[in-house]
């Protein structure tokens, strides 16, 4: 037998049913379009200042009190922009895909485990449904966690060529400031794994940071859903 009463299991039902919108019910053309066309204007508002901070960060001693962390024409404030752009963007779809599409398996796994658990657990009911809550931020942590990982697979790629053009020197980036010629030399010398230099330490960052900020944001929004939800609060008082 639940140790949720009808009562509680009807309301708990319907604030998850309103509070959430699931992987099936977005509309992913006009997410990616949009979210696409918006992500891309920032990145190109915002590059100057990441190639100044790149430069600047890479400057050493001996040429710190030279101009090489400011270059001459705006034009060269955008090195790098086309990779950043060109992967940004699909890393910006595997990552809000597999965010989604996560969140919405563990949840519905989840809470049917703990709504219906196995008969070996029958004597634990009333301990597993009250587990109930914490579905919610744990599959937006978990989802969180894969969306971060996933989408790494083309963030530090593209990180390092886009890099690798920020800091070449004028007369170098003329020769040899393109995309392919930095990717061939890379992989040339250090191999596919050149082109992956950091990954560790960007998972090490990511992975937590996706975890945590997804977990609470799910964690607060189903809690402040119940406070918003006229309806639940309607039905609530006529039972």
């Amino acid at each position: 037998m639940s140790s949720l009463s009808a009562r509680d299991e009807q309301t708990y039902s319907m604030g998850r049913s309103k509070a959430d919108t699931g992987w099936s019910d977005i509309d992913k053309p006009r997410l990616f379009g949009i979210g696409t066309v918006m992500y891309s204007a920032l990145t190109v508002a915002l590059h100057p200042l990441t190639v100044a901070k790149i430069r600047r960060q890479t400057q050493t001693t001996v040429s710190s009190n030279s101009s090489s962390t400011f270059l001459s024409n705006v034009s060269q404030y955008y090195r790098g922009l086309g990779v950043v752009v060109s992967l940004a963007i699909p890393a910006r779809i595997i990552y809000i895909s597999t965010l989604e599409y996560s969140r919405e398996l563990v949840h519905t796994n989840a809470r049917k485990l703990i709504l219906t658990p196995p008969s070996a657990l029958a004597t634990y009911n009333k301990e597993i449904q009250s587990l109930l809550p914490l579905v919610t931020p744990v599959a937006g942590g978990v989802a969180g966690g894969l969306a971060a990982v996933s989408s790494q697979l083309i963030v530090v790629p593209m990180d390092v060529l886009s890099q690798k053009l920020m800091v070449m020197e004028d007369s170098v980036y003329k020769k040899e400031g393109s995309t392919v010629k930095v990717a061939r030399s890379i992989i040339k010398t250090e191999g596919w794994r050149g082109l992956y230099r950091g990954f560790g330490l960007s998972l090490f960052t990511s992975l937590p940071a996706g975890s945590i900020w997804w977990a609470t944001y799910a964690g607060c929004k189903d809690i402040l859903s119940v406070y918003g939800d006229s309806d639940v609060g309607i039905q609530n008082d006529t039972i």
